[in-house]
């Protein structure tokens, strides 16, 4: 998914409903109007904090965003947003907006202190789940539901929930059984972690609705949290290696080091982990959940910083574990920040369905003859839905939302075949169905009930569409027309002043044993590849474990430059496991273009872009109105 730097993505608040009331418009683009509310939006938007609204700068801003909207006119007629994978990508971005009508009440405050609290303890959990098919098909979600609903109390009447899960669960945990291990607050969703939080040790969870679909959790054990520890380990895989050969060199390794071996030197020479090769073996900070179980079982073990575990064989392979340094659970203030913004991201300040349903109903006008719907699945229960006499049903209305009348027939299609099912079944399956076509009507509202989100929602398509269209009219242009980029060079090569610098071929490896060679026997020759000199002076082990790369330094970039400025000079930089070889010293001047194509490719860009919104600005009508620009500069200041 791209990451789009636009006008827009920023966190939205509902703004003050004056600001989206008044019809003005601060300009027209051929006829179509840009709102006064819309440009607020934008403008406040891309403002910085506690800035002054001037008539200069809402003047300023108003020509980039009509720049912005031609651009996105040009897309929008070449029909970029009727496109199935732009379709399919904004529907991606959209399904990440929150929802304004989730909004909590709860202050977030408490959603903080609860996760606080949460973080003091651990939890053992196994889970089902059962995926939905299509979430905007009823039947899918009442299916996914019913199948869930019957597995709970399977699990309650005591079925060995461990068999359930292998045999039903669509989780990638089934085949362990729905086994999760050990985890904390903020490691799952939060629905998920609610359910687990709120179950009794050996009991099993009410259903749980997540992006998902439904859980259900036994919870099999609860602890306080261990905190954090940090260590370093020396790590065989079993990758080509036989479990004979591994035991007994892990063993060797291990008794090296109780006899006094240096641990970092054998973790250089020995360990198969190569992001910690160099650096003694060590690992950050970790707790549950961030290590395999089993390491950090060891791990927490050992109580005193330096002291090593004898050896531990894992699924990966064999670890020799040493335990660095211990973390405790941090103050409240240390993690008030990361809470904080795991609140906003994860959906803890969402509200409850329940407590949205009835909100959702109080707002929009919910109507129903209860005493009707009561009636006929009490006959649904009684002779099955098959039974029933639907002809004088279906085209009744089971309730009505906001100006939406929804049909008896739409809950009937839902259900299936419904033949033998209990009250209590159907009711369950019924509340589903109505939460979710209320839920379904909320939606198609929204953008009307709430203004701002309707903006965002324009924003993210705006913005996606002129990421297409600057691909097309801009940014691939430059990277495919080699002339025109050439001749825009050279047509500006003043603007492109070189100090003196020097090209430098920089050879790098993880050995420094191989570094000292390159010292030691290269010389430079005639050979005209530099590459093909210093391979054919080296073994061929040597070369092939060296990377090479050729740059361009100015003579400040590099201490060692200053007493080593000269062609064909040859030094290393220990500290950086390099070996610098200088082929050319270039004298000041101008730049050439293949040294820094990528800052003119991007002066390039800018020149077409600019040229092409001259032409966007001709072939279309821009009617501005200063009237309701000075408006807004008087209302802000006020």
């Amino acid at each position: 998914m791209r990451f789009l730097v636009f006008f827009i993505f920023g966190l939205y608040t509902i703004a003050p409903a004056m600001a989206f009331q008044e019809p003005a418009n601060v300009a027209k683009i051929n006829g179509v109007p840009i709102s006064k509310a819309e440009f607020i939006y934008a403008f406040q938007k891309n403002q910085k904090k506690n800035a002054p609204t001037v008539y200069d700068s809402l003047e300023k801003y108003l020509n980039q965003y009509i720049d912005f909207k031609l651009k996105v006119l040009a897309a929008k007629k070449l029909g970029i947003d009727t496109h199935e994978d732009f379709i399919e990508e904004y529907n991606g971005y959209i399904s990440q907006i929150q929802k304004p009508y989730l909004q909590n009440p709860v202050p977030e405050e408490e959603l903080i202190l609860e996760v606080y609290d949460r973080l003091k303890y651990e939890i053992n959990a196994s889970h089902i789940l059962i995926r939905i098919a299509n979430e905007s098909n009823p039947m899918d979600t009442l299916a996914a539901y019913a199948k869930t609903d019957s597995l709970r109390n399977l699990a309650i009447q005591g079925a060995d929930f461990a068999q359930l899960a292998i045999n039903n669960s669509q989780d990638g945990s089934a085949k362990e059984g729905g086994s999760l291990g050990w985890f904390t607050a903020m490691s799952m969703v939060y629905p998920f972690e609610n359910g687990a939080y709120e179950t009794p040790v050996g009991g099993v969870s009410e259903i749980i609705r997540s992006q998902f679909g439904y859980h259900i959790i036994k919870v099999n054990d609860r602890r306080q949290a261990k905190g954090k520890v940090k260590t370093s380990h020396i790590f065989l895989t079993k990758n080509g290696r036989s479990v004979e050969n591994g035991n007994q060199l892990i063993k060797t390794i291990y008794d090296s080091i109780q006899n006094g071996g240096d641990w970092k030197a054998l973790t250089k020479k020995y360990t198969d982990d190569s992001q910690t090769q160099l650096n003694g073996g060590a690992l950050p900070f970790s707790g549950t959940g961030e290590l395999p179980e089993e390491f950090l079982n060891v791990a927490y073990s050992l109580k005193n910083p330096g002291e090593i575990a004898p050896p531990l064989e894992t699924f990966y392979g064999w670890h020799i574990i040493r335990l660095d340094a211990i973390e405790e659970m941090p103050s409240l203030e240390a993690l008030r920040s990361r809470i904080s913004e795991n609140v906003k991201r994860s959906g803890r300040n969402q509200l409850p369905l329940d407590v949205l349903v009835n909100k959702l109903k109080q707002e929009n006008g919910f109507e129903q003859d209860l005493p009707m719907l009561q009636n006929t699945i009490s006959q649904i229960a009684a002779v099955g839905l098959p039974n029933l006499d639907l002809a004088t049903l279906t085209n009744l209305t089971i309730f009505k939302i906001g100006s939406k009348e929804i049909p008896y027939s739409n809950f009937f299609n839902s259900l299936g075949n419904a033949n033998q099912i209990t009250i209590t079944s159907i009711w369950n399956r019924y509340k589903l169905f109505e939460r979710e076509e209320i839920i379904r009507y909320e939606d198609s509202i929204a953008p009307l009930k709430y203004p701002e989100y309707a903006f965002l929602l324009n924003e993210y398509k705006e913005g996606l569409m002129l990421f297409e269209i600057m691909e097309r009219e801009v940014w691939n242009r430059a990277v495919e027309d080699s002339i025109g980029l050439s001749t825009f060079f050279n047509t500006n090569k003043k603007n492109y002043p070189a100090p003196e610098r020097a090209s430098v071929w920089v050879i790098e490896s993880a050995n420094p044993e191989n570094l000292d060679r390159v010292l030691s026997t290269f010389k430079w020759s005639n050979e005209k590849s530099f590459e093909n000199a210093l391979k054919g002076q080296l073994e061929p082990e040597v070369f092939a474990a060296l990377k090479i790369a050729k740059r361009t330094y100015e003579r400040e970039d590099l201490p060692n430059f200053a007493r080593n400025w000269k062609e064909h000079a040859l030094f290393d930089e220990p500290a950086k496991n390099q070996v610098y070889a200088v082929e050319e010293i270039i004298p000041a001047g101008l730049y050439r273009l293949e040294e820094i194509k990528g800052l003119v490719m991007a002066d390039y860009q800018d020149r077409l872009e600019k040229d092409w919104v001259k032409t966007l600005r001709k072939a279309n009508k821009i009617e501005i109105d200063t009237k309701i620009l000075k408006q807004i500069a008087s209302d802000e200041n006020r």
